[in-house]
């Protein structure tokens, strides 16, 4: 696989998947184009016998994301309950949220952006990056039993919330 068939095959998982654990459109192309600048730079150092196209570049992707938070202190990535604390109140004036054009992603970040962060990356890794309960368990030291039963409790609570949310 060539450098340009991993681009044009995984963009946009890499997209999502930096865009599910952000939930800012902005911030997601600064990181989006540097791991891909970082990943054709040392493209020559992939190894398919090592992981996949999808895994490395995911990686590279959340490493770039830690260092792009770590290098711009002005990226708050504070939890919905210290907004809300702060006086935020999602809804129209949120300007992320009407920037999104398609309904599916309005949706998923109507839902995404209450969790806790790791919440949140569970279902990233399940999902967006299509990653086996036994790859999630190893990555956040658990069990695939306990990331399963995790992840069923987190799409019931996403629907409890969206059933709250279409009742208003």
């Amino acid at each position: 696989m060539t450098f340009e068939e991993a681009y044009e095959e995984y963009y946009e998982v890499v997209y999502k998947s930096i865009y599910m654990r952000m939930l800012s459109r902005e911030n997601t192309e600064d990181v989006v184009q540097e791991t891909f600048i970082r990943a054709m730079n040392s493209w020559s150092d992939f190894d398919e016998s090592k992981s996949s196209a999808k895994t490395w570049l995911c990686t590279i992707a959340k490493n770039t994301m830690i260092n792009y938070i770590r290098n711009n202190k002005k990226h708050d990535l504070s939890s919905f309950d210290e907004m809300n604390e702060a006086g935020f109140e999602p809804g129209s004036e949120d300007k992320e949220l009407q920037s999104l054009i398609d309904d599916d992603a309005r949706e998923a970040y109507e839902l995404l952006k209450p969790l806790k962060p790791q919440d949140r990356e569970i279902l990233i890794m399940r999902y967006v990056e299509e990653m086996s309960y036994k790859e999630i368990a190893e990555k956040v030291g658990s069990n695939d039993k306990a990331v399963a039963k995790k992840v069923e409790r987190l799409l019931k609570k996403c629907r409890e919330m969206n059933l709250k949310g279409s009742a208003v």
